[in-house]
């Protein structure tokens, strides 16, 4: 609307508190509090997740802050909708057929996400306190469990994928979401042990090729049911 009556309505919003200086860089203010937050989130969880440090770190004030995220719960869900975006990128396709075989493709999914969380030792970190923290990263506040987030879309497709190898014959049957969280353990554990810590573990470092085919082998031996030998006829 123009006239002195629109002009003064835009002067009170772009003077109201925390509001960007102007629409071109709201993207990158959000984009920033969501990296610095991601940071707070890997080192500390959700108890350190504070407005206030995370308003120094960025260069901003608290209600700039506030402006883009008017709760924790919705800073931790941008968190991890982050998180799923980078995972989702690369695991569009370890799920899907070929090949057939669903422990073929579990072992596609683990050197995945081995390759992810080695790559960025923060997106393992992320994932470690958002295993004990689900309930907080799994939906929007105030939808009633509606709003997915992108990680949380990822863990659900897992779950079908686990379900689906299990009515196929292929897995052991157990609960899918804690075998999941178990897969998960494992992977995290090797990418977030330290190379130096490791070569207390036999004296020399292990390649991440080594480390790959370790996770491998070990999810497998617990996830994926022994091939019954066949009868002679």
């Amino acid at each position: 609307m123009r006239g002195r009556g629109g002009i003064a309505l835009r002067r009170i919003v772009r003077r109201g508190p925390g509001r960007p200086p102007g629409p071109s860089q709201a993207a990158g203010v959000r984009a920033r509090i969501v990296a610095e937050a991601s940071r707070l989130y890997a080192a500390g969880g959700y108890a350190g997740l504070s407005f206030g440090t995370l308003a120094q770190q960025v260069g901003v004030t608290k209600p700039t802050i506030f402006h883009y995220f008017a709760t924790k719960d919705a800073l931790a869900l941008a968190v991890f909708d982050a998180l799923g975006e980078r995972l989702e990128g690369r695991a569009r396709a370890w799920f899907d057929a070929p090949p057939a075989s669903y422990a073929a493709r579990l072992e596609r999914a683990l050197a995945g996400l081995v390759e992810f969380y080695g790559a960025e030792p923060m997106n393992a970190q992320l994932v470690c306190h958002g295993l004990l923290e689900v309930e907080r990263v799994v939906a929007s506040p105030g939808t009633g469990g509606e709003s997915l987030s992108v990680f949380a879309e990822f863990v659900r497709e897992f779950v079908a994928f686990i379900e689906a190898g299990i009515a196929a014959g292929e897995f052991h049957p157990d609960r899918p979401l804690g075998t999941i969280v178990s897969i998960g353990g494992v992977v995290l554990f090797e990418c977030m042990l330290p190379a130096e810590a490791r070569k207390r573990y036999g004296g020399q470092g292990i390649a991440f090729e080594d480390r790959t085919r370790e996770v491998i082998a070990f999810v497998r031996r617990a996830v994926v049911r022994p091939r019954s030998p066949r009868r002679a006829t």
